[in-house]
């Protein structure tokens, strides 16, 4: 316990957040993306591009209904920009986000090609055959891990 503590406040006293130890989203390749609005217009406008992962950053424009038909989800818009709004749709077995209309929120998922763009698969892969994805909203973490569903 005691080495608990004097590792905690060495991290403190050193000013880490928690921000400093969230996960990179990553392509199928495995390089790192960041949030970048140009990049996503090139994946937007590129017809052969085949479900590429992508990271989004923008504020929560509108909350749906949950979806409990199949595999529950939450589904909501996210404003990138004045001209780009993406549909998330996050996999409740790996955690509710808690969503509120004007918040901040990153994505790192797979984006498809639904209506003006639609980014899914925000949670990570527990078979190991896509890459991870997640959501990031006041500076923590969802979809790391699978959680049951209330």
């Amino acid at each position: 316990m005691k080495a608990l503590l004097v590792g905690l406040s060495l991290v403190l006293s050193i000013g880490a957040s928690a921000s400093e130890f969230l996960p990179d989203c990553r392509n199928r390749n495995g390089e790192i993306l960041k949030t970048d609005v140009s990049q996503l217009r090139s994946i937007m406008g590129n017809r052969r591009a085949n479900k590429p992962q992508v990271y989004v950053a923008g504020i929560i424009s509108e909350i749906k209904s949950e979806d409990h038909s199949g595999l529950p989800h939450q589904k909501f818009f996210i404003k990138v920009d004045k001209d780009i709004e993406l549909q998330i749709v996050s996999n409740l077995d790996f955690g509710r986000i808690p969503l509120v209309v004007g918040k901040k929120i990153s994505v790192c998922g797979e984006f498809l090609r639904v209506g003006d763009g639609m980014v899914h698969w925000t949670h990570f892969d527990p078979h190991g055959s896509h890459p991870d994805g997640f959501s990031i909203i006041d500076g923590q973490l969802y979809g790391e891990h699978e959680v049951p569903v209330k």
